[in-house]
């Protein structure tokens, strides 16, 4: 019976470890309180989250816990294959340091009308410092349970070994050539030897930082002295998509940047300029940050803890449509969150809603689901493919002998010319 018993647990481990080593890590955050996670290179707030293998100062990891009281948060740091599975690879391969951390960087806001408390992590530091490249993800949990997740995110270290380099065209497919972006890549190998240039290397291409729309092992179309090419004459494209809206909350007791009034209450409410449905529009070029957030407040030095949080209320004037609409960028972590679904309001034949943010610059755009669960604009706000967007290269590298994805190039997001 003792046997039998022992077969099943054993059955059950082995069976719980397999679904989890075959998870895909997605960034993600299980409670609405939990606000404004960031991630990114110490000094950058706005780049991708990526550092250089042995630099000492790498990323700044951050968020606001609305329930305001202290709590014992902790993490851990994983390292994953290129298509974001937690790879083979034991500790000790891949992290200098301890398994699990708690944050212990955290302090109480101060001076707002909204109260949190502010949680900040540096990676590396001395309790972790990862020891080879490759995709690597952050995970908080709490009650002392790495099962008990509150936040995931996901970052980069590479190292500098090839240069790649990108170049934007316009679509060639004749049914999207007006509202897509083709996408092609060179990458000068530098002398970094290679055995098989279609089995050992792959390349992902993001747009605006995304990780949800990536292209992702990519192949090249021609190798010449070194130098391999990605030309995928509309096989691949992204959907240019439109330039961002932009709102300033700086200053709250000042109108800024995209804000028709704001008001303080028991707390500020900031109502947005209306934007009207522009679907059918013809392309208009207009300065943006491609979809990015930059959390600041304008009349002191520590935005982290003094940054407010207003309720920022959104309006799109718009025929009802047939799929939900969202807002969507960086202050939606990218995804369509029904934190951030709006209602259609048939006396103002508009969409409506409103959120929680903290001080600073965004951008956004209306967006909704499309059928294949991609994200799209197309009916809310248009796609264009002169749309000025970032594109950000990084190529992975596992060769023979080589347990784990190497990330052996990365290009920094620049924007499409």
């Amino acid at each position: 019976m003792n046997m039998s018993v022992n077969k099943s647990v054993t059955f059950v481990i082995l069976l719980i470890s397999s679904l989890l080593k075959g998870q895909v890590l997605k960034d993600t955050v299980a409670f609405e309180y939990l606000k404004t996670v960031q991630i990114a290179p110490v000094g950058a707030p706005l780049d991708f989250p990526a550092y250089e293998l042995g630099v000492k100062n790498g990323l700044e990891f951050s968020f606001d816990d609305m329930a305001y009281e202290w709590n014992n948060y902790a993490y851990k740091i994983y390292h994953c294959t290129k298509d974001w599975e937690k790879s083979d690879l034991l500790i000790n391969q891949y992290l200098d340091g301890f398994d699990g951390n708690y944050i212990n960087d955290f302090a109480i806001s101060v001076g707002t009308f909204v109260p949190y408390t502010h949680y900040t992590l540096r990676i590396p530091n001395a309790n972790a410092r990862p020891r080879i490249s490759g995709n690597y993800v952050l995970e908080v949990y709490q009650n002392d349970d790495p099962t008990d997740l509150i936040i995931r995110r996901r970052f980069i270290i590479y190292e500098d070994l090839v240069l790649p380099s990108v170049q934007v065209l316009r679509a060639t497919n004749l049914t999207n050539f007006s509202s897509e972006q083709m996408v092609n890549a060179k990458v000068a190998l530098a002398g970094y030897p290679i055995q098989d240039y279609f089995q050992d290397l792959d390349l992902s291409i993001l747009q605006n930082r995304r990780w949800d729309n990536a292209l992702n092992r990519l192949k090249p179309t021609f190798i010449n002295d070194g130098m391999l090419e990605y030309n995928f004459l509309g096989e691949y494209a992204f959907e240019g998509g439109v330039e961002f809206h932009s709102f300033d909350t700086k200053r709250l007791n000042q109108v800024g940047m995209g804000v028709k009034v704001s008001q303080l209450d028991t707390c500020w409410s900031v109502y947005l300029e209306e934007k009207k449905n522009r679907s059918i529009a013809v392309y208009s070029f207009q300065n943006d940050i491609n979809g990015r957030r930059l959390i600041q407040r304008a009349d002191v030095g520590n935005p982290d803890l003094a940054g407010d949080y207003c309720w920022v209320d959104f309006f799109l004037e718009s025929p009802e449509l047939e799929v939900p609409v969202y807002v969507y960028g960086q202050l939606s972590n990218w995804k369509l969150d029904p934190e951030f679904e709006l209602s259609y309001n048939y006396n103002k034949q508009a969409y409506t809603g409103k959120v929680l943010l903290k001080q600073g610059y965004y951008n956004y755009v209306f967006a909704h689901p499309r059928e294949d669960g991609g994200v799209s604009t197309v009916l809310t706000e248009g796609t264009h493919w002169q749309t000025k967007n970032d594109y950000t290269l990084i190529m992975y590298n596992r060769g023979m002998g080589l347990r784990y994805d190497r990330i052996i190039g990365y290009f920094k997001p620049s924007s499409a010319q």
